[in-house]
C-alpha cells in the first residue's frame, strides 16, 4: 500500500508516440497495476511488427510463470514469414524465478528479426537485485505501468462515458474514482454498468453512488469519516461491509493502519501550514481524495491520531504473536471500539 498515490505516474501518450517514432525494440519488461494499458501496449507493439495477413506465422506466445528454456530457444530461432519481424510475447512470466544460464544467455543474444515482450503476473514487481533483471534493464526497455494522471483519466472517462451516448461531471468523475480506484480496467465494467443504469443522458454522483464496486480503500476512508463524526453504528457498517467482501482481515487492518498514516500525514500538513500543496507531494491521490482527507484529518487532533496508529500496530501484532488466540476479524471489531473509546474520550 505505501506510495501507492506518490508513485511516479507512466506518461503512456509519450510511451506509445516514441513506439511510433522509433519503431519497436528487441526487449521489453512491462509490469505495473495498470494492466489494461499493458495489455494495449502490447497490442501496438504487435502491429508495429508483423505484416499485414500473417499473423498466425509471426506471432508467438509462452505462458508463465515459469519459462521453458528450450521452448524460448525455438520460438526465438523462427524467422519470420513475408517480411516485417517476429513478435514473442512472454505472458505472465516471473522473471525473479528465471535463474537458469541457458534462459538469461537466449534473452541476452535476441536475433535482430525478433521482439520479445515479458509481461510480468499481476502484482509482481522485477527484483533490481538479480543478475537477470539487471541485464533484462540494460538490453531492453523496462517499463512500470502505473496508474494515470487525473487530467489524462478525465479525458479517457469522458470518452467512456460519450462511448454509452452519456456525459458525466467532474464531481460524478471524482466520485466513481474514488469508489472504484484509479485503474481503467476496475472502471470499464464500473462506466457501463453505470450507463446501462442511469436513466438520464447526464451521470450524476448518485448514479455512482447506487452501482459501483467498492474497493476496500473506499469502505475503510469512510469507515474513518464516521469515526471522526463520532458516528459509530455508521463506522460498524462500513467494517461490516469490508468484513463480507473479497478482502482478507488481514488486507483490511493493514489497509486501515495505512488510512491512518495518510490521515496523520494530512494533519502534519495542516498544523504545518503545508495544507494541499504539501498533502499533494507528500500523500498523492486525487485532489477529489485530499480535499475530504483533510476535511477529516481536521476532526482529528494529533496526539489522537498517534495513538490511533499506535492502537492500529498493536492490534496487528497482537495477531502474530506465537500462541495469540485472536483473530484478524476479532482484532479489527476490538479495534473499531478503541477508536470509539479514544474519540469519547476526547470530547468528554
Amino acid at each position: 500500500m505505501a506510495g501507492k498515490y506518490n508513485k511516479e505516474k507512466l506518461d503512456y501518450g509519450a510511451l506509445r508516440g516514441e513506439l511510433k517514432k522509433t519503431g519497436p525494440g528487441k526487449l521489453y519488461l512491462l509490469w505495473g497495476p495498470e494492466d489494461y494499458l499493458i495489455a494495449d501496449f502490447v497490442s501496438q507493439l504487435r502491429s508495429a511488427c508483423i505484416g499485414e495477413g500473417v499473423e498466425d506465422f509471426n506471432v508467438k506466445r509462452l505462458e508463465g510463470p515459469g519459462l521453458d528454456a528450450s521452448e524460448l530457444e525455438d520460438a526465438l530461432n523462427a524467422m519470420p514469414f513475408f517480411g516485417g519481424r517476429t513478435f514473442l510475447e512472454l505472458h505472465g512470466v516471473d522473471v525473479n524465478k528465471c535463474r537458469d544460464e541457458k534462459t538469461a544467455k537466449l534473452l541476452a543474444d535476441i536475433p535482430d528479426w525478433c521482439t520479445v515482450v515479458i509481461t510480468l503476473p499481476a502484482e509482481a514487481e522485477p527484483d533490481g537485485r538479480l543478475a537477470i533483471v539487471k541485464q533484462l534493464k540494460k538490453d531492453g526497455k523496462a517499463v512500470e505501468f502505473t496508474s494515470q494522471e487525473q487530467g489524462t483519466l478525465y479525458r479517457w472517462m469522458e470518452r467512456r462515458f460519450a462511448s454509452h451516448g452519456k456525459t458525466a461531471d467532474r464531481e460524478a468523475m471524482d466520485r466513481l474514482m474514488f469508489l472504484s480506484g484509479d485503474l481503467m480496467n476496475r472502471l470499464i465494467p464500473e462506466i457501463d454498468k453505470i450507463c446501462a443504469y442511469a436513466p438520464s443522458e447526464r451521470i450524476t454522483p448518485r448514479d455512482v453512488e447506487a452501482v459501483a464496486h467498492h474497493i476496500p480503500e473506499a469502505d475503510v476512508f469512510q469507515m474513518t469519516e464516521r469515526i471522526a463524526e463520532g458516528d459509530f453504528d455508521g463506522a460498524a457498517f462500513f467494517l461490516s461491509e469490508l468484513l463480507s467482501g473479497d478482502a482478507e482481515p488481514v488486507e483490511i487492518l493493514a489497509t486501515i493502519g495505512w488510512q491512518m498514516r495518510q490521515l496523520y500525514g494530512a494533519k502534519i500538513a495542516e498544523v504545518t501550514g503545508g495544507g494541499m500543496a504539501f498533502a499533494r507531494e507528500v500523500l498523492g491521490g486525487s485532489d477529489y481524495r485530499l480535499r475530504r482527507l483533510m476535511q477529516t484529518a481536521r476532526k482529528f487532533t494529533l496526539p489522537e491520531l498517534t495513538k490511533d496508529l499506535r492502537n492500529v500496530t498493536e492490534c496487528s501484532m497482537r495477531t502474530r504473536e506465537q500462541g495469540s488466540v485472536i483473530t484478524e476479524t476479532e482484532a479489527l471489531k476490538e479495534l473499531l471500539i478503541l477508536f470509539a473509546m479514544e474519540r469519547r474520550h476526547a470530547a468528554s
